[in-house]
């Protein structure tokens, strides 16, 4: 049997595995096959992470992109993703497409950690898109969407979750996938409010930027969607690593009406107005 044949799936979720630290990663080598969509193939190196085509083969400076499905590319080509775009602009840098289906900034946060211990970042790039706010924290109506027996076939036991502490203090703590009130129980009332879920993406960046600091890493925080442009004008005013590459939520720019991620078209412009963002990474880190 072909290799590749022999460890294809046929949607991006069944490549989950496992990962004590991230909740899931991608399992290495695989690809995914969309059939009934076209001869759509996406494909995951050796080191689980979606290929970049393009990629130097020499020594370059390595930017990681770190996100979710957006960054991954549901939906889309290994060649039309925003990373593998930018890849073919700026030849001379290695672009990483560090998205991972499902994840929230929390998750990025723990990979940039690990990557700058393993000494494998040069530049980082956050991907941001306004659902982060609700993976970020243990939210009733994220957390009734893991109740799936597919997450159990895969192994799959909790997440990580941003907690502030009686003294105001943020920390990472992991809470189990299996949930079952979030589907029994009415939790509207003791939702988090919109204070709360800012208070939380504030504190997951304000580690990531210390992160970064500690690291000499340069970094940017870019935003993805139009969805709630309250919330991309809040983002904006945290600090000017935060830079709006984002696009409308609507047919001509997403797969809607079945399907609101970001299409090819979207993750053009999204490669286009990362330009910049990729040249003053590289003045200010020197790569």
């Amino acid at each position: 049997m072909d290799f590749l044949a022999s460890k294809t799936v046929t949607k991006p979720r069944l490549l989950f595995r496992p990962d004590p630290v991230l909740g899931w990663a991608f399992t290495p080598g695989f690809r995914v096959d969309l059939k009934g969509q076209g001869k759509i193939i996406q494909t995951i190196d050796d080191a689980g992470w979606r290929v970049v085509p393009g990629q130097p083969s020499g020594p370059a400076p390595r930017v990681a992109v770190y996100g979710c499905s957006f960054t991954y590319g549901a939906r889309l080509q290994d060649d039309e993703t925003f990373c593998a775009r930018a890849q073919q602009t700026h030849p001379d840098l290695r672009i990483l497409n560090r998205g991972i289906s499902g994840h929230g900034t929390v998750q990025n946060l723990l990979q940039f950690r690990r990557d700058v211990a393993r000494g494998a970042v040069d530049a980082a790039v956050f991907a941001v898109f306004s659902d982060h706010r609700y993976r970020n924290v243990p939210h009733p109506h994220r957390m009734e969407q893991f109740l799936s027996p597919e997450w159990y076939r895969q192994g799959i036991e909790h997440i990580p979750v941003l907690r502030h502490g009686a003294d105001g203090q943020a920390a990472i703590t992991y809470v189990p996938i299996w949930q079952p009130i979030t589907r029994e129980a009415e939790l509207a009332p003791f939702l988090p409010d919109p204070g709360m879920l800012g208070m939380a993406m504030q504190s997951v960046l304000a580690m990531v930027r210390d992160t970064a600091r500690a690291a000499q890493v340069p970094l940017r925080i870019v935003l993805l969607d139009q969805l709630d442009m309250a919330f991309n004008a809040w983002m904006l005013q945290q600090g000017g690593d935060v830079v709006d590459i984002s696009t409308p939520s609507d047919p001509a720019h997403t797969f809607l009406p079945d399907d609101a991620h970001p299409n090819a078209h979207a993750n053009a412009l999204y490669a286009e107005r990362l330009a910049p963002v990729l040249a003053d990474l590289r003045a200010e880190g020197g790569i």
